[in-house]
Formats: structure tokens, sequence, C-alpha cells
């Protein structure tokens, strides 16, 4: 059997997940290849959505701006897809059934650097899609949790609608006071394009600051963190994690890895 798998989103070119993908194919003994579609919305992403299909692709991952928009086009999601609100992978296979593996990868993010996140008090930066997944893993954890965002209505929707009740909104006036927590976690795409992140210097963080971004040496967030003296972790380990995840929908087969071999192989290792 021949596995066509693939990645749709935009933009696609600095995506890791093609190396991943392909490196899961070769130490699992499967013949496959996986491929990228730049893909925009409405009628490009139902045009892609048909080409898969039509050439028998096997699945997909979804990246931005797509993870909710795809949900219109499947015949299913399973449980944590529909509680995040979010489909980040999708199986074809008589039809489009979606899954969410961004919350299996922060997990393995936080049990990889570590975090136990029971009970303890929680900065959150930003609300968008990436933090979905996120506020879906603390809420198990019964944080008490703070969410900084530039439109605090949306902020209050997105928690509302996800049944987390008990959390602070606030804009970003907010970090600029002096304030202090046990984890600080980026959710935002701040600094990705620029490198320049908010001012950081009043937040103080007991035990680690966590960025969904990466990239090769600290990332802008990470980088303002540091006068905390706390953990600083990338988002790398989620990236991987929820790809192995992934892999294993599509195939049934779980891929042999660890994240620090991946990591020195694409030249991440600091």
């Amino acid at each position: 059997m021949f596995l066509n798998l693939a990645l749709i989103g935009t933009p696609l070119s600095h995506s890791f997940s093609p190396f991943i993908q392909t490196r899961f194919l070769k130490n699992t003994g499967l013949n496959g290849g996986f491929c990228c579609f730049e893909t925009e919305g409405g009628d490009a992403l139902a045009q892609t959505l048909e080409t898969l299909k039509h050439y028998s692709f096997r699945g997909f991952n979804v990246t931005v701006p797509h993870k909710e928009e795809i949900r219109q086009y499947l015949c299913s999601e399973d449980e944590i897809a529909s509680g995040v609100g979010a489909v980040n992978v999708v199986l074809i296979d008589n039809g489009l059934k979606g899954f969410n593996t961004d919350v299996c990868g922060f997990e393995g993010m936080l049990k990889d650097g570590g975090c136990d996140m029971q009970g303890a008090n929680v900065l959150l930066l930003g609300c968008g899609g990436a933090s979905k997944a996120v506020l879906y893993s603390l809420k198990k954890s019964n944080v008490r949790l703070t969410v900084v965002n530039r439109d605090t209505a949306k902020a209050e929707r997105v928690l509302s609608a996800m049944n987390f009740d008990s959390a602070s909104i606030q804009d970003y006036n907010f970090i600029k006071s002096n304030i202090n927590f046990d984890y600080v976690i980026n959710g935002t795409s701040m600094g990705l394009k620029d490198g320049v992140f908010a001012d950081m210097s009043k937040v103080e963080c007991a035990k680690a600051a966590l960025d969904l971004q990466y990239k090769k040496g600290l990332t802008p967030f990470l980088c303002n963190m540091r006068h905390c003296g706390c953990a600083l972790l990338d988002g790398f380990p989620m990236l991987v994690y929820q790809a192995a995840r992934a892999f294993e929908i599509w195939t049934g087969v779980r891929p042999p890895f660890t994240v620090a071999e991946i990591a020195g192989e694409l030249g991440l290792n600091n």
C-alpha cells in the first residue's frame, strides 16, 4: 500500500511537517509521500479537498487559517475536536473524519518539560486557534487562569463556548503591572515576522514560560522571559507529538521517535 498524505493551509514554506511525516514513513517501513497544498479558503479549499479525495490521499494535516473552516466539510469529528472547536487532522475514509491532535501535542510538551499544571496559577497570552487546544487541556487541571487578548470580547466568546467560566480576561495593559504566575504561555503569533514581542519585564514566572512557537534558539517571547530565571520551553515538542498522533490516526502505527533526535536532524538544538 502506498500512502498519500498532505498538509493544507497558507503559508506553508516554514513548515517542518513534511520532514517529520516523511521520517515517520521511513522509520515505520511504510511506502508513501507527504505533499503540501498552499490553499486559500472558500472555493479554493473545497477544490483542494476534491483533489485529495480524487487522488486517493489517506489523510492530511490542517493548519492556519483552515482549522475551523474545515469543519463544515466533515462527516464526523472526534470528541476533542468538538470540544476545542478546531480540527488539525483529517482521515479520508468514506468521507472526511476530523480530529484534533494539538491537545495531545501540548500535553506531550508539558510532560517533556516536567510541567504540572494541576491547580497552577497560569497566564495565557492570546485566545486564537492555537490557544484553544491549550484551554481544553488546562480545563482538566483546575488551573487559576488569566487570559490576555487584544479583543477581550472575542476571548469571552471563546471561553464561554468551551465552558471555561472561572478565567479572568484582560487586555494587554494588564502585563504593564507587576504580576506573578507559576506558568506563562504564549499562544499568539506575535514576533513571528519582525522578532518584536510585547514588553514582559514586569511579568514574573516561577516555574516555566512556554511558547507554542518554535525556532532555532529562543523565540522572541522566550527572550523576553529570561529575566524570570524559570524554564524556557518552545513549541517544537508539541509539533512532534501532534504529528505522531496524526500519523497513528492515518496508519494505525505509532512511529518510533524522540523529540531530541528530530530537533537535531533539523538543526534546531540550541
